[in-house]
């Protein structure tokens, strides 16, 4: 049975209890008590009971899961998820430090004294762009996928099903001189790399925590650690 994707259906978005869970790979399966759906998302700490926000939702009818030999009549492969209440507030926690904002240290974080790039210092990519190239063409770059050189600043781990990398290259001007990174990957403060992503735009990660510009699932290559 083939799946077929339902482009009417692209903004499924909203909160439910989670009537039963299922972990394959990189994923959660998630089925919702309150609208009878099922959704799936980055792998996300959850459990029965909890309740889960979840946006940017896209619908797959007659979806088979060959791993779980298993054909989901109607499934939402959604772009952010996280538990209500909890996960949120330490990815607040992890963008705050990430802009220097933050006094107290998560457990997860990857934290070393890592110096900002200076302008120059960091040669773009010959068909890439720079962090100040992607913030002041965000609306144009929308839902794009971008490649670009930079230098990993800070990584939080673990947080909502995904790693929180904050990338600076020497381009742009303070505070428009960061990028943060979501990756299923994980990559040391120091790093330089290539990062490439879809670019999103006005994530909301819940309870009023937004974000304008953001690098979704993200991969890294030509890793050269700095000394």
């Amino acid at each position: 049975m083939h799946s077929t994707i339902n482009a009417a259906e692209t903004a499924g978005s909203g909160t439910g209890t989670v009537a039963e869970i299922i972990d394959v790979g990189n994923y959660t399966y998630l089925r919702l008590e309150e609208q009878g759906i099922w959704i799936a998302a980055s792998r996300l700490p959850a459990a029965v009971g909890d309740k889960v926000k979840f946006s940017g939702g896209a619908e797959m009818r007659n979806f088979h899961s060959r791993t779980l030999d298993r054909t989901f009549e109607s499934i939402f492969f959604v772009q952010m998820a996280h538990r209500v209440g909890q996960d949120v507030d330490n990815i607040h926690r992890a963008a705050k430090e990430a802009e220097g904002h933050g006094s107290e240290k998560m457990a997860l974080t990857k934290s070393v004294s890592v110096q900002a790039p200076a302008p120059g210092e960091i040669s773009p990519l010959a068909d890439g762009k720079t962090i100040a190239d992607i913030l002041e063409r965000s609306v144009q770059l929308k839902d794009q996928s971008v490649s670009l050189r930079a230098r990993v600043i800070k990584v939080n781990q673990n947080i909502m099903g995904k790693n929180w990398i904050t990338l600076q290259d020497g381009t742009g001007t303070k505070p428009n001189n960061k990028l943060i990174a979501t990756s299923s990957e994980l990559v040391s403060p120091g790093d330089l790399v290539v990062a490439s992503g879809v670019l999103r735009n006005d994530i909301d990660i819940g309870s009023g925590y937004t974000y304008k510009v953001m690098l979704e699932n993200t991969t890294f290559s030509q890793h050269n650690v700095a000394p």
